[in-house]
């Protein structure tokens, strides 16, 4: 038996079949800060299904078919998931598990025996194989919950081989040149094993009340200073502390940089000051200020 709330990765089905995926695990009542990602038209490579959100990054999704919403704790538009639409919620943990169990172990060899490399930590299945939509060639899209199980994934796991086509993606999508995605990139994290190419997420394994904070814009800037991350680093939206002439809180929405404020180090942070029930921060992802963070050292 499932969950009975929402956390990140989690998918969901709508009424019509369509397919989308929860960004977040803080979620106003009513429904999910989440996106569509599938629809079916009968002609698309998964089973049916074509992509409706092509490419990552926040500059797509928000020229992509969704549903937005206004969320008045933040002044800017989320999209969003209306629980009245939808059919069936799919959770991570209970996918893996029926993957665990079913037919399909000698079609995913590669992914077991990565698995062997890994420490005993709970896991989750999301994207494709989360809905059953999978081709032949589909990323294998782990879900990991937790700090410490986060901690204890990274400290291990050496990962496969360098994923090049992300790397070639990722400086293509977000207009950086090829060192800078380069220094954006974990073999950890992503990656290419035995010909399948797997990523592992990390996920909060708890909900948060929605609306914890009321934040008002305030400026685009530019800010170098020292980035110091912990395993909210890691979630989505990421978190670390900036260091500078004064202190601020990096929020970005653009999962690229994740495990950059996770390491930490010197960097330049692009995006927009935010203020945050007294705090001071920087959020990344919003439509009117792109926002990046450049690896410095």
């Amino acid at each position: 038996m499932g969950r009975n709330y929402y956390l990140d990765k989690d998918a969901v089905i709508d009424r019509e079949g369509n397919i989308g995926f929860v960004i977040t695990n803080q979620n106003p009542p009513g429904y999910v800060y989440g996106y569509t990602k599938y629809i079916y038209t009968g002609r698309g490579l998964w089973k049916g299904y074509e992509r409706v959100l092509r490419y990552y990054g926040v500059h797509n999704l928000i020229n992509s078919p969704q549903v937005f919403s206004m969320e008045p704790c933040h002044g800017v538009e989320f999209p969003i998931i209306p629980l009245s639409r939808v059919r069936r919620h799919l959770y991570p943990e209970e996918g893996f598990r029926k993957i665990l169990s079913n037919e399909k172990k000698m079609e995913l060899h590669a992914m077991f025996s990565l698995l062997d490399k890994i420490p005993n930590i709970r896991l989750g299945i999301t994207g494709s194989y989360l809905v059953g939509i999978e081709h032949a060639n589909s990323d294998v899209d782990m879900v990991i919950y937790g700090c410490k199980d986060a901690y204890d994934f990274l400290s291990s796991f050496p990962g496969g081989s360098p994923d090049v086509e992300w790397i070639r993606e990722a400086s293509r999508n977000y207009s950086l040149d090829v060192e800078e995605a380069k220094s954006l990139y974990d073999v950890r994290t992503r990656g290419v094993y035995r010909g399948m190419r797997y990523s592992f997420l990390f996920v909060d394994d708890k909900p948060h009340p929605y609306c914890r904070e009321v934040c008002s814009p305030l400026r685009e800037v530019i800010i170098e200073g020292e980035m110091e991350g912990d395993c909210r680093s890691l979630f989505y939206p990421a978190v670390a502390g900036l260091y500078s002439h004064d202190y601020y809180e990096v929020i970005s929405w653009e999962g690229i940089y994740s495990m950059a404020m996770f390491k930490g180090g010197l960097m330049k942070v692009k995006g927009l000051e935010l203020e945050c029930s007294g705090k001071r921060v920087i959020l990344i992802g919003d439509r009117r200020v792109k926002g990046n963070i450049r690896v410095l050292q």
